[in-house]
This record gives structure tokens, C-alpha cells and sequence, in this order.
């Protein structure tokens, strides 16, 4: 490299030309020969150094160690810049070779760094390098560029090896005071002050010499109006507080120490008001060190902290980690479990909880330090609750939080609970509710399949046998129609009462729905067992109930299925007994019967019967048969009853007792009633006027919101007089919804058609509703008729119905009449109208013409013509 661009590199790199470094360094550059890289050292070091002989050092890599440094030949002031602490301006002598060397990787290690950096950094580049260094003298910082120039060895020794380096330094021209860039870089006020004693030697006050901006800023003064003050002119900024006595307390102690103190009427950024402001003191003698901080954050987020915790309204306790016992408290805690802060205060925090408990309150707080929670993680939550005790010794069940904090540089535990003991009786009312019927409290039908299904299966492991009796109350429908909903309700819970007390503890009963209930027997030895269970249970329940003052009475059919003989699935156990049920009621109610194979075939049989009545209805198949109603006085048919018929295609003739509940269970009722209503009346509409027409409503048709628009529809379509048209009920249409069916039945009569109370006598309360309706006719029920001769008692109700029509100006009509002495003893009591066999069995409207061709005559003809008929349908 040539001289002169080597001079420029050295200005580029920031040298002063007028330096005797620079100099030097344009020395170098000009004695490098054609050809060459570097210069010789002859040519440089040897008689051109002059004044920078004290501030260099010659270094070389000693082949003997590896090349590593050394440095020979070290000026004074080089030696002091490199100082190993053996004296202030020279090498010590363990570092000194026997050669009269000195190893740099011996010297204090910043300045080995430096020296073995500069070095590497020339013999890369094979010119002067330079690295910046720092050294204190006199309590100021100087600033150092040491140099590296690289120099060609190749005539002298070969222990130093081909190249060696001149060391240079060079001192910057400016240094900078250690205390003011120490003072000024903080953001903490700093303050210098000297103890100011009286004649006795006592420190009274002291005054300041020395402070930072920073320090003026937290004190709101200028600098220089602060400096030379004495402490105790500031008082008059620290009301009520006495700076000197605590700066007298600190010396007087003679250690370091601290105190806050709150400076009041500041402005800080702007801002007025009350500032807090810490002081540490170290003081040396009569100079005493301050340093000030503001802790107005640290305040304000201590005063948070308080507030978070004393009011906060989880119960919050801070307990000593080593000792448990508790060392501060919120008022939650105290309001929550009773206790005062005082009584706290003496308590050990595993006080708190049960015996049961503290093993393992104890193993989780001892436990807590080995966890990863920290100052910045959150709270180490307990996986299971605990049980606590409050002062009234009531036991709450707790989710405790729990995290080790360092309070004053005490390690304590910050504890806080959730209180679930309500939340745990939510949830067990909840669970209980989900898995219990809410009238009866029985289990319900979930935890029953629930509970089968276990008791099956511990059946199975064991061998053992079990029943499932499956109960359905006989008549509780009547009392629901008869007495309200409200009533059947608690005939329900009363019910569910005696079954609790008849069971054994081993037996499991839920209610299913509506009036049915099941109920599981374990551990049978004998069928004989469950038979005994369900005689106990009839027995329990046919005792009448005294529900709000109304006796009532009802009863209860069971069917039985046992496992593993007839089933081992709750499925199929289940539908067994309830086949069986079906085969109790059939038999009479009141009775119990076990599931026999055969009994699945009835089932099949309803339900193709179901599948039939559908199909009789979508293929028209139903007919209408007639039966003439005769006037007593005048002997004279008034009008027919339809009565609905259902010819089979494949079975005959199915009676009408056994498909109407049928129909009405599974809904068809409604459709085929509006069918009989709409062919009647179209039928009628064909006779004479003075022939009437009865049809009967079930009670299911009450239910349709369209029964009045399809009255008044069909007579419309067919023309018929309203008042031809009679309307039959029973009198479960008021029992059951009795008000608004009263109402509908008011709405047909205002139409002009006629209503009829079928069967009266049979119900629970039938005069009652005589007052609710203003009747047309009441229909004696054969049952009495057919008694007549057998049970005076049955004269007494049938004298009683015909005077309460002839009270109440109802006509009265009597059914099933097949013997001249009924109709005698009938007509002696004054029964308006007769209905029967005597006369004529119900007709198909084909057959009708020959009955109303003698309805004008006596009823002695009609009886012969229908015998007539009959006589002609045997031959």
C-alpha cells in the first residue's frame, strides 16, 4: 500500500495530523519499500518513538507458546493503561519473562481483549488498526485509542517471528467527570450532603454540596437554588414530617437505610399534588450519600393491591409459608366464615378446614414451593374442594387458589376460596331433578333403565334372579274427570307414599308417566316372592284416600316378568311385564298377572287391529246401524240412534266395545265420529220430519277446536233440521275440561240441537252437572233396566231419574228394554221414551223403511214387525 493512501486511510479513520501518534503513523506508511507490505522495524522503531516512548509496547507471538502475546520494551504509561494491580505504572514481576517479556494473556482481562483484538485486526488488514479503550485517573473517565502497527521482522531474532507490533496509545482530548456521568444518567435524584455539627461536635443539620437534575426535579427546585442548602430549609416541603431527624437517625446508626416521606403541593409533568418520595442513605462519616425515588406508582399500586384484596369479595387470607399461621386477612374471609381479624390473626390457616382435611391442606401448601408458579403466573388451583368449618361450625365446601409471593422478602401463600356449597346443592337438585319425577319424587324413567340395567348385570355375575313389576292405577282417569287435575296430583304423591312404605329397602319403584310405575325386586328366591310383593300393593292401594277431604278410591293392576326366564334385557323385561299388565286389566283389574309367551300375540293382534282401524277408515268399511226410540204415551217411534258398525273383511263383525277405545287411544276417533255425523244427518234428512236423529260424541271429539264449525257444516251439506239432530254425551265431557266443553255444548244448543246425558247414573257426581247444563233428555242406563226385577234398588234410581226429569222438564229415556214387564214397570214410573230389543235390534238404513212404515202405528206392531224381521233373518 502507498504512502500517501495509507495517510489517508489513517485521517479517514480520525486521526489529528498535529498528533504525534499521527506522525508516526504517517512514518510508517512512508517506509514501506517496492515491493513490500510492511516496513522494516529498524526503519521505524529505532530513534523515531521519541515522545511516545512512555505510551507504547512492543508485541510479538512467541513461537515457543503457540504465538501467543507478548509485549517487551513497555512505557511507563502503557505499563499503568495495562496495570495488573501489582503497582501503578509497571508490569508485575510474575508476568515478566526470563527473556524480559511480559505475557498480554497475564494482564487484567479487558485490557488482554483489547491488546489481542488490535493485533488480530492488523494482521488482517497488514496496516494500522485501532480499538477504542477506557481507563479512570483522578476520578475521571479517559478515553484511549490503541493502536496496532504492523512492522517486518525478518533481520532480527526469529523467536518473535516475521512480524511484531508497536503499541500505541493515545489519549483522547477531553475527559469526562465518573460523577457527573454517573449523576447524570440516572433517572433516581441523587444527593451529596455533609453533616453540620454544633460547638459540641454534635450533627445538628446538614447542608447539600452536591445533586443531579434529577434530584431537582423530584424536590421541584432549580438545581443551583438547592445546592448549599441545608436540609432543614426544605421542612416547609414535607409538612408534619422531619427530614433531619431521620438523616440524624441514619448517621447515627451508621448503616445504610431508608425512609419515605411525602412531599406535598409538587408538580410533577404537569401534574399537582402529593408526591412519594423514597430515601436511601449510605453514610461515610460527616458525607452522607441520598438517593431519591419516587414510589407514587409503587404507592398507588400497593394501595391497589390493598384494595384488591380487603375488598375484595372472595375470603382471602396471606399465611406465612413456614409457620401456616396467618398474617393479614380481608373482610370477606371474616364475614364469610365468622371470625375477626383478630381471632384470624392467632389461628393456624389449617384451623380452617375439618380434620378430615388438613393431611391434605397441609401436603398442598407444602407442596406449593415445588410448582412453577411465580410472581407472573397465575394462581395454582386445588384439583379437589375442601371442607371448611366456619365459627357457627357449619361445614362449606371450598375451591381453594393458592400461589407463594414474596411479601416484604417474607415468602408467604396468598390463599383465596370459592365458596360452592350453594353451587353443589344447585347441581345435586339439578342431577336429582334430571334423574326424579317432579310430582311423585320417584326416579324417573332414565334412572330406572339406569338402575335395571345394573341390577341385570350384577343378576348375571351372581346367577341370581330379579322381577319387574310394571303397575298401572285402575280408575284413575275418573278421578281426574270427576275431581280435577289437581286432586289426581296428589293421589299421585299419596300413591307413590304407600309404595315407599310397602317395599323393602332392597326394591327400586320410579314412576314411568301419567299412572304408571315400575318397580325392580333383587335378590328373589322363590316367583313367589314378587307374587307376595304385587298382593301387598293391591292391597296398600285399594285402602281409599282421603285427598283434601274427598274419599277416593282406586286400584292397581300389575303385570310381572321375571329375569332371566323371561328376559334377560331391560328391553325385553320391561315389555314383558307390560304385556303382562295389559293381561291384569283385561282380567278385571285389581289383580296381578305374570308374562306368559302367549301374551305377546295379543299384543301383535292390537296392533294389527290398530293397523285395521286405519285402513276401515281410509276404505270406508264402517256402517251405521239404527235403533229405534219409541214414545211412551204415544207408542209412536220419535227417532234412531246410530250406532256405528265394523264389518271386517276378514274377521266379521268386530262389537263396537272392542275397536271405539281403540280408535279414541290412537286418535281416529275424531275422524270417524265427523264421518258418522255427516252420514247420519244425510240419511235423516231423508225421513219423515217428525223422525229424529241421536248421534254420540265421544269425549276425545271435545278436543278438536273444529267440533261446532262441523255440526254447523254438516247440516248445511245436508240440509237437516237442528232440531232433528240430537247430540249423546257422557258425562265425562264435564268432568274433563268441564268448563270449556260446557261452553261448546252451549254453542251447539243455541243452534237448536238437542242434547242427551248417555249412561246417566253410571258416573261419580252426575246430579252436579245437571246444574252446569240445561240437559234435553237423560238416558237411563240399561244396567238399571235390566235389574229391575232382581234389585229393588234399581227401581228406587229409575223412579228418582224420571222425577228429576219431570222436575227439570227433561224427557227421560230408558235403554236395553227386552221385556213387556220392563215396559210395563218403565211406563208406571213415567219414562218418557224406550229403546231396545223388544222392539227392534239396531238395523242397517236399508232394513228402516218397514220399521218407519209402522212407526205410525202402535209399538205392539213395531215389536211384531221386528220380530217379524228377526224371524225372517232365521229362516
Amino acid at each position: 500500500m502507498a504512502g500517501d493512501e495509507r495517510e489517508t486511510g489513517a485521517v479517514k479513520a480520525g486521526l489529528r495530523l498535529d498528533n504525534p501518534v499521527q506522525h508516526f503513523l504517517r512514518r510508517w506508511a512512508s517506509e514501506i519499500r517496492p515491493g513490500e507490505t510492511l516496513p522494516s522495524y529498524e526503519s521505524v522503531a529505532l530513534g523515531h518513538l521519541g515522545r511516545l516512548i512512555e505510551m507504547k509496547a512492543l508485541a510479538f507471538r512467541d513461537r515457543r507458546e503457540a504465538g501467543a502475546v507478548r509485549l517487551l520494551r513497555i512505557g511507563s504509561l502503557f505499563a499503568a493503561w495495562a496495570d495488573t494491580g501489582a503497582g501503578e505504572n509497571e508490569i508485575g514481576e510474575n508476568e515478566i519473562g526470563d527473556n524480559g517479556t511480559a505475557a498480554v494473556c497475564a494482564l487484567r482481562r479487558d485490557r488482554a481483549r483489547a491488546i489481542c483484538e488490535v493485533i488480530a485486526r492488523a494482521e488482517e488488514s497488514c496496516r494500522p488498526e485501532r480499538v477504542e479503550t477506557h481507563m479512570i485517573v483522578n476520578g475521571a473517565i479517559a478515553t484511549y485509542n490503541l493502536w496496532a502497527l504492523p512492522l517486518s521482522n525478518r533481520s532480527l531474532s526469529t523467536q518473535w517471528g516475521e512480524v511484531s507490533f508497536i503499541l500505541l496509545l493515545e489519549e483522547h482530548a477531553a475527559r469526562q467527570d465518573l460523577l457527573e456521568t454517573m449523576f447524570g444518567a440516572t433517572m433516581e435524584g441523587m444527593l451529596a450532603l455533609q453533616a453540620i455539627r454544633d460547638r459540641a461536635g454534635k450533627a445538628v443539620d446538614f447542608e447539600i454540596i452536591a445533586l443531579n437534575q434529577a434530584a431537582a426535579r423530584l424536590l421541584d427546585r432549580e438545581a443551583g437554588a438547592l445546592s448549599w442548602q441545608r436540609m432543614s430549609d426544605l421542612a416547609g416541603l414535607f409538612p408534619g414530617q422531619d427530614l433531619v431527624s431521620a438523616l440524624l437517625a441514619c448517621v447515627c446508626d451508621g448503616g445504610r437505610t431508608h425512609f419515605e416521606a411525602t412531599f406535598e403541593g409538587a408538580t410533577f409533568e404537569g401534574e399537582a399534588g402529593a408526591r412519594h418520595l423514597r430515601f436511601g442513605v449510605a453514610p461515610t462519616g460527616d458525607l452522607v450519600s441520598v438517593t431519591v425515588s419516587d414510589i407514587a406508582d409503587i404507592r398507588a399500586r400497593e394501595e391497589a393491591l390493598r384494595t384488591l384484596f380487603d375488598d375484595n369479595p372472595v375470603p382471602m387470607w396471606l399465611v406465612d409459608k413456614e409457620s401456616r399461621q396467618i398474617i393479614r386477612v380481608n373482610r370477606a374471609a371474616s364475614v364469610h366464615y365468622g371470625y375477626g381479624p383478630e381471632d384470624f390473626l392467632a389461628m393456624d390457616v389449617l384451623d380452617v378446614a375439618t380434620p378430615g382435611d388438613r393431611t391434605r391442606m397441609r401436603e398442598f401448601l407444602e407442596t406449593l414451593s415445588d410448582t412453577r408458579s411465580g410472581a407472573g403466573e397465575a394462581a395454582r388451583p386445588v384439583e379437589q374442594s375442601w371442607i371448611h368449618v366456619t365459627a357457627d361450625r357449619r361445614q362449606i365446601e371450598v375451591f381453594p387458589y393458592a400461589r407463594e409471593l414474596l411479601v416484604e422478602r417474607r415468602p408467604v401463600i396468598l390463599l383465596s376460596v370459592i365458596d360452592v356449597t350453594e353451587r353443589r346443592k344447585a347441581e345435586a337438585r339439578v342431577e336429582h331433578m334430571a334423574h326424579h319425577d317432579a310430582l311423585t319424587d320417584l326416579p324417573n324413567r332414565f334412572l330406572f333403565r339406569t338402575r335395571l340395567e345394573a341390577d341385570l348385570l350384577r343378576a348375571r355375575r351372581i346367577e341370581g334372579a330379579l322381577a319387574v313389576l310394571c303397575l298401572d292405577l285402575d280408575h284413575f282417569k275418573g278421578v281426574n274427570d270427576t275431581l280435577g287435575h289437581p286432586i289426581g296430583d296428589k293421589l299421585l304423591q299419596a300413591v307413590a307414599e304407600r309404595f315407599n312404605r310397602t317395599l323393602r329397602e332392597t326394591d327400586f319403584v320410579a314412576r314411568l308417566g301419567g299412572d304408571e310405575f315400575a318397580i325392580i325386586q333383587t335378590d328373589l328366591d322363590d316367583p313367589s316372592d314378587a307374587s307376595g310383593l304385587a298382593g301387598r300393593l293391591i292391597e296398600a292401594i285399594e285402602k281409599p284416600f282421603d285427598i283434601d277431604g274427598h274419599q277416593v278410591a282406586v286400584g292397581t293392576s300389575i303385570g310381572i316378568a321375571f329375569s332371566p326366564s323371561d328376559g334377560r334385557e331391560a328391553d325385553t323385561l320391561l315389555k314383558n311385564a307390560d304385556m303382562a299388565l295389559y293381561r291384569a286389566k283385561a282380567d278385571g283389574r285389581s289383580t296381578f298377572r305374570f308374562f306368559e309367551p302367549g301374551m305377546d300375540a295379543r299384543l301383535q293382534a292390537r296392533r294389527a287391529l290398530e293397523l285395521d282401524l286405519r285402513k276401515a277408515l281410509a276404505n270406508k268399511e264402517f256402517e251405521l246401524y239404527y235403533q229405534p226410540q219409541l214414545n211412551v204415551a204415544t207408542r209412536r217411534v220419535t227417532g234412531f240412534e246410530a250406532l256405528l258398525r265394523w264389518p271386517h273383511p276378514e274377521r266379521g263383525m268386530i262389537p263396537p266395545d272392542e275397536f271405539i277405545p281403540v280408535a279414541e287411544e290412537i286418535g281416529l276417533i275424531v275422524p270417524i265420529g265427523e264421518w258418522v255425523l255427516r252420514r247420519a244427518c244425510a240419511e235423516a234428512a231423508g225421513w219423515p220430519e217428525m223422525i229424529k236423529i241421536a248421534v254420540n260424541l265421544s269425549p276425545v271429539q271435545f278436543k278438536s277446536k273444529r267440533l261446532v264449525e262441523t255440526v254447523v257444516e254438516v247440516l248445511q251439506e245436508t240440509g237437516l233440521d237442528p232440531s232433528r239432530l240430537e247430540l249423546e254425551i257422557t258425562e265425562s265431557v264435564l268432568l274433563h275440561g268441564s268448563a270449556g266443553n260446557v261452553a261448546v255444548l252451549q254453542e251447539l244448543k243455541d243452534l237448536g240441537i238437542r242434547i242427551s246425558m248417555d249412561d246417566f247414573g253410571t258416573g261419580y257426581s252426575s246430579l252436579s252437572y245437571l246444574q252446569k247444563f240445561p240437559f234435553d233428555k237423560l238416558k237411563i242406563d240399561q244396567s238399571f233396566v235390566r235389574e229391575l226385577s232382581d234389585r229393588p234398588e234399581a227401581m228406587a234410581i229409575i223412579r228418582a231419574v224420571t222425577g228429576l226429569g219431570r222436575s227439570l222438564q227433561m224427557l227421560t229415556t230408558a235403554e236395553g228394554v227386552e221385556t213387556p214387564e220392563q215396559l210395563e214397570r218403565l211406563s208406571r214410573e213415567g219414562c218418557t221414551e224406550v229403546q231396545g230389543y223388544l222392539f227392534s235390534e239396531p238395523r242397517p238404513a236399508s232394513e228402516l223403511a218397514r220399521l218407519l212404515a209402522c212407526g205410525t202405528q202402535p209399538f205392539e206392531r213395531l215389536a211384531k214387525a221386528g220380530e217379524m224381521r228377526a224371524g225372517e233373518a232365521v229362516a
